[in-house]
C-alpha cells in the first residue's frame, strides 16, 4: 500500500508513494511471488481495476514471470490485493519444437494487456453501450527451458530459433458490479490470431474505445517481411471479443511494446520501443487523423531514453506525454551482481541501459515535439544504493485516466520497481520491490476518457463514456 504521497509544487506533478502491491494473497508454501508490471483500466463507475503480472522471486532465470491477476481499487491511498482475481499461472508442458520433440518446459505467462468496456458505459448519444461490463485479456505464453541453470548470473532462458514456441491465451471477462468472471480460455497460435499475420506479442497498456470496438496495440510480423508494431481492432460478437483487423504503424523496424492514446482533437497518437542501435534510445510518435488507417511519424527525438519500454499516455486534462527511463551514464562502482554491458566493438558501455530514473515528457501543443521532462521517480536519489549491489529499475510505465470513489477523474501512472540483482542473482527483495500506482496531476478542464476529443463533443464521438 502506498504511503507518504507528496505532491510537488509544479504545474505537472507526480505523486511518489511506496509499493501499492507487493505479493498475491495466495502463494504456494516455500515460494516468493512479487507483483510487478501493472496496466490499470476502468471497470465500472467510480471503480478501477488493473491487470498486474506476477514474477517469481529467487528463480533460476531472469524475467521468470508467473501469470497475472486482476486487482480492483477505488482509492489510490488504499490499493489491496485482498480480492485479486487470478487470470493465468505457469504450467509445465512439453515443447513440441525441440529436438527431439517434447522436452519438458515451463509455459511461462508474460504480462500482456487486454480491453474492457466499463459497466454502465454509454454511447455518445446516451444509449447503453451494448458491451458494457465485458472485455478480454490476452496472455502471451512462451516456452521456457527448465533445469538448465544452477548458479547465477541467470539469464532469460526462452527457447531460441527453430525451438522457440509460444502461443496466446485469450480470456473473456464479464463484470456484474460484484464479481469478475474469467472464462472461455482459448489457445491461439501466433499465426491463428488473425489471417495473414504472425502475432508476436502485445503492447504496453490496455485497449482504447473506438465506437463499439476496442483498439489494442500489438507486435506482428508479415510472413513475407519483417516485424513491427501496430494497432489491432477487436470486436464483440455472440458474447465473445475477437480481433478483426491489424494495421501496421512502424513498418518493418522490429519495434515492440507499442502504446496508443486518442488526442483531444480525435486523432490517434502511437508510440513504440525501438530496436537496435538505430533507434532504441529514441522517442518516436506517430499520428493518424483518419481513425488509424494512415499513419505519419510526427516526432523523433534521438538519444534521450534508455533501452527500456517507452509509452505514450494522456493526462486527465488531455495532455499527451511520453513516459520512459532517462538516458544516463552509470557513475557508480560496478558490483559483482551487475552485468557488464559491451557495445558491438566489445568495449564496456557506461550508458543507455539504466532504468533508475523514470521521466515524463509532455508533448507540445502542436504535437510536433516534446516539452522539458519531469522526473517521476529517481530511485538512487530516493532510496540510496540498492542493497544487492546492482542497480534499481523503475520501468514499464503505463498511464490511464480512471474515475474513483470520490467521483473525480484521476490519471494513474502504473510501473514496477525492482533491483536488477533480484532478476539475475536471486537476491532478496527490497522494501521498494512491487507494483506502483501513482497519480499524475495537471491543471485545466477535465476531459473524461471516451468522451475526450473535441470532435466527440460536437456529436462525432469515437468512444464510450460513463454515466
Amino acid at each position: 500500500m502506498s504511503n507518504n504521497r507528496n505532491r510537488e509544487e509544479a504545474p505537472f506533478q507526480v505523486t511518489k508513494g511506496g509499493p501499492d502491491l507487493i505479493s498475491p494473497p495466495s502463494v504456494p508454501p516455500g515460494e516468493t511471488w512479487h507483483y510487478q508490471v501493472i496496466f490499470p483500466f476502468q471497470v465500472a463507475p467510480r471503480k478501477a481495476a488493473a491487470f498486474c503480472n506476477i514474477r517469481k522471486g529467487f528463480a533460476p532465470g531472469a524475467d521468470f514471470e508467473n501469470g497475472m491477476d486482476i486487482i480492483f481499487f477505488d482509492d489510490l491511498s488504499h490499493v489491496s490485493a485482498e480480492h485479486a482475481v487470478p487470470i493465468s499461472r505457469n504450467h509445465e508442458a512439453p515443447n513440441p519444437r525441440t529436438t527431439p520433440p517434447g522436452a519438458p518446459s515451463i509455459m511461462m505467462k508474460y504480462p500482456c494487456a487486454g480491453g474492457f468496456v466499463p459497466l454502465g458505459a454509454k454511447r455518445p448519444d446516451g444509449s447503453p453501450h451494448p458491451h458494457a461490463g465485458t472485455g478480454f485479456s490476452l496472455v502471451n505464453v512462451v516456452a521456457y527451458q527448465s533445469n538448465i541453470q544452477t548458479s547465477p548470473p541467470y539469464r532469460t532462458c526462452v527457447y531460441a530459433n527453430e525451438e522457440s514456441y509460444s502461443y496466446f491465451e485469450l480470456f473473456q471477462l464479464v463484470y456484474d458490479g460484484k464479481t469478475m468472471q474469467v472464462s472461455n480460455a482459448e489457445h491461439l497460435s501466433p499465426s491463428a490470431v488473425l489471417p495473414s499475420w504472425y502475432i508476436l506479442n502485445g503492447g504496453m497498456g490496455n485497449a482504447i474505445a473506438d465506437q463499439d470496438d476496442l483498439l489494442l496495440c500489438m507486435v506482428a510480423q508479415d510472413p513475407w517481411a519483417g516485424s513491427g508494431s501496430g494497432v489491432m481492432r477487436w470486436r464483440r460478437d455472440v458474447d465473445k471479443w475477437h480481433p478483426v483487423l491489424y494495421v501496421p504503424v512502424t513498418g518493418d523496424d522490429r519495434s515492440s511494446e507499442p502504446s496508443l492514446v486518442r488526442d483531444v482533437d480525435g486523432a490517434l497518437l502511437f508510440c513504440a520501443r525501438g530496436n537496435g542501435e538505430r533507434d532504441e534510445k529514441d522517442i518516436r510518435v506517430w499520428r493518424s487523423s483518419d481513425g488509424g488507417e494512415i499513419w505519419a511519424k510526427n516526432i523523433h527525438v534521438s538519444g534521450v531514453i534508455s533501452e527500456a519500454p517507452v509509452t505514450i499516455n494522456q493526462t486527465v486534462h488531455g495532455t499527451p506525454y511520453i513516459a520512459a527511463n532517462l538516458y544516463q551514464v552509470y557513475m557508480h562502482p560496478r558490483g559483482a551482481q551487475l552485468r557488464v554491458l559491451k557495445n558491438a566493438e566489445g568495449n564496456v558501455r557506461g550508458g543507455g541501459w539504466q532504468r533508475d530514473t523514470l521521466c515524463i515528457w509532455p508533448l507540445n501543443a502542436g504535437r510536433t515535439g516534446l516539452e522539458a521532462p519531469l522526473v517521476a521517480r529517481c530511485c538512487r536519489e530516493e532510496f540510496g544504493p540498492p542493497p544487492g549491489d546492482s542497480a534499481w529499475r523503475a520501468d514499464h510505465p503505463t498511464g490511464t485516466t480512471v474515475q474513483l470513489a470520490d467521483g473525480k477523474w484521476h490519471h494513474v501512472l502504473g510501473y514496477r520497481i525492482v533491483e536488477v540483482a533480484e532478476l539475475t542473482h536471486s537476491s532478496d527483495p527490497t522494501p521498494q520491490t512491487g507494483a506502483y500506482l501513482e497519480e499524475v496531476i495537471t491543471e485545466g478542464q477535465t476531459i473524461p476518457p471516451g468522451n475526450g476529443n473535441r470532435a466527440s463533443e460536437r456529436g462525432n464521438a469515437a468512444g464510450s463514456r460513463l454515466r
